[in-house]
């Protein structure tokens, strides 16, 4: 039995290095220098006196003083002087790994990772006078209930990061369980011309992934294979040459004529194979949204869009079948088809007689669009699992309305804007795909990249530096990457060595053509490329990766002029042999013969041999590279201890390779990764012992824990 408990010598150093590898922050407060902080307050006593909120100001409270128990809801209700756009960020302390979490406004409460909270910013309208209530769900959260602390995990914090042009001040009139609370928002991603502020968009649903720089998750399944999923960007752009997209000129239009719009002819919408993005693998791939860019001459007020792509043909989501089998003048062929329409539009139809199984949505509305506009348009969750997803197939942008933003004095009707510009767009999606796994090898790699410098702005590495050999099969490899400042969207490419046998544009090579997106990186991001199918297969028979060749990543994009490659890992499955033995079968077989001398015997042997094949499976594990190194760094340091830890208390988040686990099993080797293990690591660090002395026993540890 391996050793369960800690020596109190290094519980508290190990806890404070756990905490302090996940970033926990010493106190969670991001303010500007000379900011005043609020004091703790007790909540059922609360004074506006005492709660008045500059902007970069904190309140910060108590759990206990909430609730003694069973909290799900936290409610936040303050009254701000001022009139605008007000922005806020929630913190709350937790009993377990990461110990602090941000309120997202995308993705709710998250690990903030480095400590600050910028990232985590939620912005309303705010109207002077007029109270807000904000609701933060802790329903997921483990929460402590012990008395108020300024310790975690016990502690909130409510922030005021922006209040308007006035600087104003938001007034905290208390915090409870229970309440009325405003819908918190989920705003769209910024834009890329930072020019451009964030506009209100209506009616667009926000159910479904986006990316930010680390939507990726691993299963190993158990038997031999692990699911791997990624939800991914990619781009295209149309340069000196955008679509003109043409207000009135719809495809239901030309149809009812009897026509079908031919190039040249004005329309109002444009259709994108998935293929033109450079998807070349749709094996496992769920839509999720198109983002189009949209350029303008004059400013427009209300920007009206929807958006449609192919379905299988009859399923619940096929609304253009539904229009068919009504009888809708032009449908007569329709089908294999989703599409938004305008609420007005929705009910003519439903008058006519058509029934729709998947109601379509009724489009998105900007209003103060300007001139520059990222419209997003976000698949249905009700319409992802009808959607054909085959390279050829398509998604569109439709522009169904806008208006100028400066309007005749003697205008007695809005005045519209007639055409706009189709400058690019943005395809979002998610691959899951499962793939035969033995492990993966994580590898610590210092690659400065610079995007506008063609001699640096790519990283080559071999698969034998990574650790990679003839009998290893690649599937998927993640890239660590991190800026000293904000990406903001990241532009990149990959690429893998192929073997001859590769059906590939390019001989012994393997890249998409186009380019992939992170749309908000941050400062850092975890990026997962499951190689396509075409590289990749989906055994060993079928995957052409050259493990003698190299890996490649492209930073072609970025608001931060370099960029660092942190950490590469590569997930692999090891190929088998088959091994063919014989079996020789000798029979003997005697004859007497008698006469009347004598009687001869006589003796003949014949030989038979019968083939049997045996298959052997012969995976090649992974030996240990060097006793307690669990990070494979290459030494042994207080960093593996901690890894070890993480892993035990967080193992979703803090995964140990196959090969850490073989280095970092040190006490009773063979019994799996516990508490035991990291105690042992610190005694290298301590210098109590060397690793020469690994694998030891359980009470080996002991004694040394009695010293």
């Amino acid at each position: 039995m391996k050793k369960k408990n800690i020596s109190t010598r290094f519980k508290t150093s190990v806890m404070s290095l756990v905490m302090a590898a996940s970033c926990v922050p010493a106190a969670m407060v991001s303010v500007p220098v000379g900011a005043a902080i609020m004091p703790s307050v007790d909540v059922s006593a609360l004074k506006k006196a005492d709660s008045g909120i500059g902007v970069g100001d904190t309140y910060k409270g108590f759990t206990a003083d909430i609730a003694k128990s069973g909290l799900k809801t936290i409610y936040v209700t303050f009254t701000p002087d001022f009139t605008g756009k007000f922005t806020c960020g929630f913190g709350i302390g937790t009993t377990k790994l990461p110990y602090w979490l941000e309120y997202d406004a995308k993705k709710g409460f998250i690990d903030s990772k480095d400590g600050t909270v910028d990232i985590a910013a939620t912005e309303i309208n705010v109207t002077a006078g007029t109270p807000v209530t904000l609701s933060f769900d802790v329903s997921k959260i483990d929460l402590s209930y012990n008395p108020s602390t300024d310790e975690y995990p016990g502690k909130f914090e409510f922030r005021s990061y922006y209040a308007g042009e006035s600087k104003g001040t938001i007034t905290v009139d208390k915090v409870s369980d229970n309440g009325t609370a405003t819908p918190l928002p989920n705003p769209d991603d910024k834009p890329d011309n930072p020019d451009t502020p964030n506009k209100p968009v209506e009616n667009v649903p926000h159910n479904n992934k986006v990316t930010s720089g680390d939507n990726w998750s691993f299963k190993d399944n158990g038997d031999g294979t692990a699911t791997i999923s990624s939800t991914v960007a990619r781009q295209v752009e149309f340069g000196e040459d955008p679509i003109i997209l043409t207000l009135g000129y719809d495809e239901d239009t030309y149809a009812a004529e009897g026509k079908i719009p031919e190039e040249g002819d004005p329309i109002n919408s444009h259709k994108f194979m998935y293929s033109d993005f450079g998807i070349s693998d749709m094996n496992g791939v769920t839509i999720e949204s198109l983002t189009a860019i949209i350029e303008s001459d004059e400013e427009i007020d209300t920007f009206m869009y929807g958006g449609g792509l192919n379905v299988k043909q009859g399923s619940p989501a096929d609304t253009e079948y539904a229009k068919k089998l009504a009888g809708i003048k032009g449908k007569e062929s329709a089908g294999y088809w989703y599409n938004d329409c305008g609420e007005d539009q929705l009910k003519e139809f439903e008058k006519a007689g058509v029934e729709f199984d998947v109601k379509p949505s009724n489009g998105a509305t900007m209003t103060g669009a300007g001139t520059y506009i990222e419209a997003y348009w976000e698949v249905p969750a009700e319409v992802q699992p009808y959607t054909d997803t085959k390279p050829d197939d398509e998604i569109s942008f439709q522009y169904w309305y806008g208006t100028k933003a400066e309007q005749s004095e003697d205008a007695e009707v809005p005045e519209k804007v007639e055409t706009v510009k189709l400058t690019g767009a943005v395809i979002t999606y998610t691959k899951e795909i499962t793939v035969p796994y033995t492990g993966s090898i994580a590898k610590k790699v210092t690659a400065m990249l610079e995007h506008n410098d063609e001699k640096k702005n790519a990283l080559h590495v071999t698969y034998a530096d990574l650790g990679i050999d003839e009998t290893m099969d690649v599937y998927a490899i993640r890239f660590d990457v991190s800026a000293k400042s904000k990406v903001g969207k990241l532009v990149y490419n990959t690429g893998t060595s192929v073997t001859k046998e590769a059906d590939t544009k390019e001989e012994y090579w393997f890249q998409e053509s186009g380019d992939y997106c992170v749309l908000d990186a941050g400062e850092k991001a975890e990026i997962m490329w499951i190689i396509p199918t075409k590289a990749a297969g989906s055994n060993s028979k079928s995957n052409f990766v050259d493990p003698d060749g190299e890996v490649y990543f492209g930073y072609y994009y970025g608001e931060a002029d370099a960029l660092s490659i942190d950490n590469v890992e590569v997930y692999y499955d090891v190929q088998t042999t088959t091994t063919t033995s014989t079996t020789t079968t000798t029979t003997t077989t005697t004859t007497s013969t008698s006469t009347s001398k004598a009687t001869t015997t006589s003796t003949s042997t014949t030989s038979t041999s019968p083939t049997t094949t045996t298959t052997t499976t012969t995976p090649v594990t992974p030996k240990v590279t060097v006793w307690g190194d669990a990070d494979e760094s290459g030494e042994v340091s207080i960093n593996d201890a901690v890894l070890v830890m993480q892993s035990i208390a967080n193992p979703d988040k803090y995964k140990l390779t196959e090969q850490g686990k073989l280095n970092a099993d040190v006490v009773d080797n063979g019994g799996g990764i516990t508490n035991s293990d990291a105690l042992a690591i610190q005694y290298v660090e301590a210098k109590t012992i060397t690793n020469k002395a690994f694998p030891m026993t359980a009470v080996e540890l002991d004694a040394l824990d009695t010293e």
